[in-house]
């Protein structure tokens, strides 16, 4: 121990409860320690603090909860009291930490030669050359001064304003590449009214969704998720056992189509087609509400010439179908709720009258009073700063988030505007596109270190506040634009704050005087920051008229027929871009396609096979695709990788957006190509040509196998089935019994199980990123996951229904896959070392010292959930301080699994003994079930009949079972089977 650890410095560090994760080996950490002579009396070594706030990974503004151990972040979990996220949390949000702790961050202010060269420079001076150049402009006339940048809440944003207004601008624009306008624009011409409505989807009866992934990244999909889960658990409704009906309109099966009864694949762009012979049907069926109070006969000349039949031909879907879905909505006698989330007004306008006319506005769809003023610049407005910007009409651009040069689209020529302005200065995190045409690049605070509020809706209003010191030497955004406003010579009246948190505390002390009731200010504010906000009830506005306007014909977009057509979506982790210097993200395989770390087209085998392609490659190797094609497009030619599916329509190549950054960080930059680029403005489908190259270029995946193989893995049964006690018949031989070699294992105590509800489970893969978090799971790259070495403990398995199969029930399906903790663990018989043990609670547990490394535990293992370190994990700092210490960082030659995160078991514990009672059922939750939007995972005690987790089970004995019985290994992880309509009987 030459190097380093004394026989003192060992005893400190293990009297230093904070370093219960010692480094393995003898390592010289411990002289690190800094003991604390005078402790922080708020900070207790080894013990959390938590801390409020809000998250800002998009525009949800979900409530969420830090914990914070010696001053830094290493988990963040859902607020329970935020009526948003009532505790969950997506992997988008669980992956906030990894923006935080980037390694590619900014750490000083940068300059740009004339060569592009960036030179790192003083913040003294970096602010001098900001404010002599905002100086300037101001005084040269107005509007000289512009900003482009995200919406930052309403408080933040008023200040931004108010700092333009100071500089003697008002070219202000809050950039969302995938904004609201249609939907804003339909809600003001059906009910003169701007607003968005909330949705309760748990209360209807049937959903149609035309193209809105409200599971994925549409709307708020931690709450629509849970509201999902319930609408389509079995419940008595008309005196019968059903479930909701449910379908999805657009060309591609999405997590969301996944889940619904019908997935309609329609051609991309018609889906608002789909929605007005939906229409269609049902007014000339009468299935109007008699207090929808609209014009019949205005209904019907709008909707004549959206008949099924004549739109079958150009939305490629059948009229039976359009029919069909229609009867769904238009019968809901429990209510019913239509959805649009494309880019066509069309679809977003179709939708809310079918919402008016069946009366479901006011009780599934509520328009809320006292809305909060609109987030975003409508695109009109940002379009007139970058007019603005290439007339020469501005002297200095401020970008501050929505990297605009990479998600704008290539119509609006923002790269060749902003070469017109004087001086551009970008102000963010991680230098992107939009840092690459900067003069001056400014580094600002990460929203978990800043001061922010949110009003996502009327009654919700969250607050954020730092929960750490920053990790780099930046600075809050707003306390820069303050400083540069009164150096400029704005008066106290125009912006009377010290800084970003002063502006915060005013905009809540005049919020108290309207909702605080008879608290005080100091209570109200002290409450606001315990709770993460403050929550209160909405009040729905009165019964709104469809305006008459509405009803008028409504010139039919552009229809692409024939041919090829790219369509690009969101990615579930990606999603516009955002995520894609996050390595968790790009290393969860995306739900449907299981592909990671890359870009992909996804084509139907009827289309692949037009261009001479063919699937021979998913059954033998551990990849998704290898021919290149090259996709001829309106902006320019892409090459891509072929992913060959049947969940595209024939004739669509599906792209995901997220991908093709030329900058952002070694985990975003080089990788994949960038939609944005090709696309027209307000489409996300173009007409295309492809060819075959001889070029291959591997899709990595870590799924092996998309067939079930005649296995009951993932098991689903019908309604009906469930109703009347018929348990599916899969033809496979039952076992009566476990066969017993020993004596079974007496737990006198605590037994721990899982229950996992796999209807409710919609893919989001919320509970990988919490796993990862947790439990310090490594990174491996796009490289070793081919390799078959991806280390994450928990995995979303996705099967699709064989070709051959009766088409009946999921076309695929879906669950979470971890370590069942079996009672005949076949792990354990064969390690030599006894590495894998049984424990006196039913754990099977990993005992990382004993382990050799001989995987003979892996290869015996059905359902391949243990991981091998194949070399020493590396955290690159600070990634490193995101570390949990109450979890052991795993060595190279160990083997790993889930322990049914034991560390928070052991935890709950002691704090029983200390406190002489015993542990409270709900107390322990794992990181994967307290992430679950959906609610899906529950965990518990199966010794403690009153447990949530045994009741659940015993509440659905018709639908419970094991993966894999015929191994005799005795899971216990119990999974509630799938339900869905039978065909003809929805």
């Amino acid at each position: 121990m030459s190097d380093g650890l004394s026989r003192r410095s060992f005893l400190k560090l293990a009297a230093t409860a904070s370093a219960a994760a010692a480094i393995p080996g003898c390592e010289p950490a411990a002289r690190k320690l800094i003991p604390y002579v005078v402790p922080d009396e708020d900070v207790i070594p080894g013990v959390p603090t938590f801390y409020a706030t809000t998250c800002a990974e998009c525009s949800a503004g979900c409530g969420i909860v830090a914990r914070v151990m010696e001053g830094r972040v290493i988990k963040l979990e859902g607020n329970p009291v935020d009526p948003i996220s009532q505790g969950a949390i997506c992997a988008r949000g669980q992956a906030a930490l990894q923006g935080l702790y980037n390694p590619d961050r900014m750490g000083k202010p940068n300059t740009r030669a004339v060569d592009g060269a960036l030179t790192a420079v003083s913040w003294d001076d970096a602010t001098k050359l900001l404010n002599e150049k905002l100086a300037a402009a101001a005084k040269a006339g107005r509007d000289r001064v512009a900003f482009i940048g995200l919406s930052q809440g309403p408080t933040l944003d008023k200040v931004t304003r108010a700092w333009a207004q100071a500089l003697n601008s008002r070219s202000v624009g809050f950039w969302e590449s995938f904004s609201d306008e249609p939907a804003r624009a339909a809600a003001e011409a059906c009910f003169g009214r701007r607003d968005l409505p909330i949705y309760k989807l748990d209360q209807a009866e049937t959903i149609i969704s035309f193209g809105a992934d409200f599971v994925e990244t549409w709307g708020s999909p931690v709450e629509y998720a849970r509201q999902f889960a319930l609408f389509r658990a079995p419940k008595t409704r008309n005196g019968n056992l059903s479930i909701g009906n449910a379908a999805y309109v657009g060309p591609r099966l999405n997590s969301t189509a996944a889940k619904c009864d019908e997935w309609v694949a329609s051609n991309p762009g018609t889906e608002g087609a789909v929605a007005m012979a939906v229409l269609n049907v049902v007014v000339n069926q009468g299935w109007i509400a008699s207090d929808a109070g609209v014009d019949v006969g205005a209904l019907k000349t709008l909707v004549a010439e959206h008949d099924p039949d004549k739109v079958s031909a150009q939305t490629g879907v059948s009229a039976d179908q359009i029919k069909k879905i229609a009867g769904w909505f238009g019968q809901a006698i429990g209510g019913a709720v239509a959805l649009a989330g494309t880019a066509d007004p069309q679809a977003h306008l179709a939708a809310l009258i079918l919402n008016a006319v069946t009366g479901n506005v006011g009780k599934t769809v509520i328009f809320l009073e006292e809305t909060p003023a609109q987030a975003t610049s409508r695109p009109d407005e940002v379009k007139a700063i970058i007019d603005a910007m290439r007339d020469g009409q501005v002297d200095v651009l401020v970008i501050a988030g929505g990297n605009p040069a990479y998600s704008m689209p290539p119509g609006y020529a923002f790269k060749e505007a902003s070469n017109r302005v004087g001086y551009v200065i970008w102000m963010g995190e991680v230098p992107d596109e939009s840092a690459d045409l900067a003069n001056l690049l400014i580094p600002t605070h990460h929203a978990l270190e800043s001061w922010r509020d949110t009003a996502t809706r009327p009654g919700i209003y969250g607050l954020g506040q730092p929960v750490m010191q920053p990790v780099y030497p930046s600075r809050a955004l707003h306390d820069i634009l303050i400083a540069s406003a009164h150096l400029g010579g704005a008066s106290a009246q125009a912006i009377p704050y010290e800084n970003a948190a002063d502006a915060i505390n005013t905009a809540w002390q005049e919020l108290q005087s309207k909702v605080g009731g008879g608290t005080t200010p100091k209570k109200f504010w002290d409450d606001a920051r315990r709770h993460g906000g403050v929550f209160q009830e909405g009040k729905p506005s009165g019964a709104l008229k469809l305006n008459s306007a509405a009803l008028k014909p409504q010139t039919e977009p552009p229809v692409t027929t024939g041919g090829l057509t790219l369509w690009a979506f969101p990615h579930i982790f990606l999603y516009d871009g955002r995520g894609a210097n996050k390595s968790w993200l790009q290393e969860i395989p995306d739900p449907v396609t299981q592909i990671v770390w890359d870009s992909w087209a996804e084509m139907h085998p009827d289309t692949a096979a037009q261009l001479g392609l063919k699937q021979d490659y998913e059954q033998t190797r551990l990849f998704a695709g290898i021919n290149v094609i090259e996709i001829a497009t309106p902006g320019g030619p892409i090459e891509l990788t072929v992913t060959i599916s049947r969940l595209v329509k024939p004739g669509v190549i599906a792209v995901p957006f997220g991908q093709g950054h030329s900058s952002y960080g070694r985990y975003a930059k080089g990788i994949g190509v960038n939609p944005f680029s090709f696309l027209p403005e307000g489409t996300r489908s173009v007409s295309v040509t492809a060819r075959k190259t001889d070029k291959t270029y591997k899709l990595v995946t870590p799924l092996g196998n998309s067939d079930m193989l005649g296995r009951t893995i993932i098991e689903a049964m019908t309604v009906s089935d469930l109703a009347k006690g018929v348990e599916p018949d899969y033809g496979e031989e039952k076992v009566d019994r476990p066969y017993e070699m020993y004596d079974p294992i007496a737990y006198t105590g605590h037994k721990w199980g899982m229950t996992i509800d796999v209807n409710s489970c919609t893919g989001c893969s919320a509970c990988i990123a919490a796993c990862y978090a947790e439990n310090n799971v490594q990174v491996v790259g796009k490289d070793n996951v081919d390799l078959g070495r991806i280390m994450s403990w928990i995995r979303v398995e996705r099967y699709i229904r064989p070709v051959d199969k009766p088409d009946d029930g999921p076309l695929i399906q879906i669950a979470p896959m971890l370590c069942q903790q079996c009672d005949h663990a076949p792990c354990e018989p064969v390690c030599p070392v006894f590495a894998s043990s049984h424990t006196r609670e039913g754990l099977n547990a990993q005992i990382y010292n004993r382990c050799i490394g001989t995987r003979f535990c892996e290869n015996n293992c059905p359902y391949k959930v243990r991981r091998f370190n194949w070399y020493a994990p590396e955290f690159v700092e600070p990634l490193n301080y995101q570390l949990n210490p109450d979890v052991t960082v795993r060595g190279a030659g160990v083997m790993e699994k889930c322990t049914f995160c034991i560390q928070r078991i052991t935890t709950a514990e002691i704090n029983a003994r200390t406190e002489d009672r015993k542990v409270l059922d709900g107390e322990i939750i794992t990181a994967c079930a307290q992430a679950c939007p959906s609610r899906a995972i529950s965990f518990g005690d199966l010794n403690d009949p009153n447990s949530a987790m045994v009741k659940r089970r015993n509440d659905n004995k018709g639908r419970t079972y094991t993966m894999l019985p015929e191994f005799n290994a005795l899971p216990q992880v119990t999974y509630l089977r799938e339900l869905y309509q039978a065909k003809g009987k929805a």
